[in-house]
């Protein structure tokens, strides 16, 4: 009798113990799971679309339409300069470069994305053309958590709010880029560039991980403080620009040294900061030779004010 009450007592505690053993399997298996999911999404991703903590704005009267509520996880700006009359073979290089399958495979999901132009308007006066987040296609891609998470989204409803994410931005295309701009007097391409990284209301700022300005231009900036006009000719006589002097030559002028280092960003401004020049050649006002000087002009104006990473990209001659 007594035998087989230590017998019961034994199966008893090996269930037990098997019992406890099984819990902390499951508990380990689901904080695992947990955290390797969490390594999914950057900081500040929703992992669902419809998040209650932070859910996607779909208000269309929001600036912030398609982006997380409570986070942000990138922004991509983009300065389109049209000062100077484009070529339909310039329009469909800018728009090849920033809209339709280029936006979507270089940018992230859920990054704001703005789009302003550089015209006469002065920049403190300019209004941002376009300004929403780039939202999920539900589908593989190189950028983490682009899939729908089937876990808590529906593929439909995915592949529906992109749809309409991308039939706006399409008809923003058109509405943007087209022949009929009128040319400007002036090309404030230093103003603007400091307009988007110092003020607030372009919420271009560090709070961002990641950021991106993208500059599509000439970089012919001309106002009458000082124009490259003037200063990218070998002689004053020459009607065209053919060769820019040195961005130290610029600066030996006090008073553009002075404009230069009263306006320029503050350094905590330009952390998390990448600039990309998308450079437009304009052969009708310029001679062959200049756009070397020129982008050198830029690389040490940006050294200058403290911009290190940078990328230039020259549009082929379209003639």
């Amino acid at each position: 009798m007594k035998l087989i009450k230590e017998l019961k007592l034994y199966g008893l505690n090996m269930i037990f113990r098997q019992f406890n053993l099984l819990i902390a399997f499951l508990v380990s298996f689901f904080l695992v799971s947990n955290l390797a999911y969490a390594k999914k999404f950057p900081a500040g991703y929703p992992e669902c679309w419809q998040d209650t903590k932070n859910p996607i704005i779909l208000d269309p009267k929001n600036s912030n339409q398609f982006c997380p509520l409570n986070s942000k996880v990138g922004h991509k700006f983009f300065l389109v300069d049209f000062t100077s009359p484009l070529q339909q073979p310039q329009i469909d290089w800018i728009a090849g470069r920033i809209f339709g399958n280029a936006l979507t495979k270089e940018t992230p999901p859920y990054y704001k994305i703005s789009y302003m132009k550089i015209d006469n308007t002065a920049p403190q006066s300019q209004v941002i053309s376009y300004s929403k987040c780039r939202f999920k296609t539900g589908n593989k891609s190189k950028f983490k958590g682009e899939k729908t998470n089937t876990g808590c989204e529906g593929e439909k409803q995915i592949a529906k709010v992109y749809k309409a994410w991308s039939e706006l931005t399409s008809k923003f295309e058109g509405e943007f880029l087209h022949l009929n701009h009128k040319e400007g007097k002036r090309s404030l391409i230093f103003e603007y560039l400091f307009h988007v990284l110092r003020e607030a209301k372009t919420d271009f700022t560090s709070e961002y991980p990641e950021r991106e300005l993208v500059i599509v231009s000439d970089l012919m900036q001309h106002s009458k403080r000082f124009s490259f006009y003037n200063h990218c000719k070998t002689n004053l006589q020459i009607i065209k620009p053919n060769k820019c002097k040195s961005f130290a030559s610029l600066i030996k002028n006090k008073k553009i040294k002075n404009y230069i280092d009263d306006r320029k960003p503050k350094r905590e401004t330009l952390s998390n900061l990448k600039v990309t020049i998308l450079y437009i050649n304009h052969d009708y006002e310029t001679r062959d030779g200049l756009s070397s000087s020129l982008v050198t002009l830029w690389e040490d104006l940006f050294k200058y004010i403290g911009i290190k990473n940078y990328e230039i990209v020259k549009q082929l001659d379209i003639q």
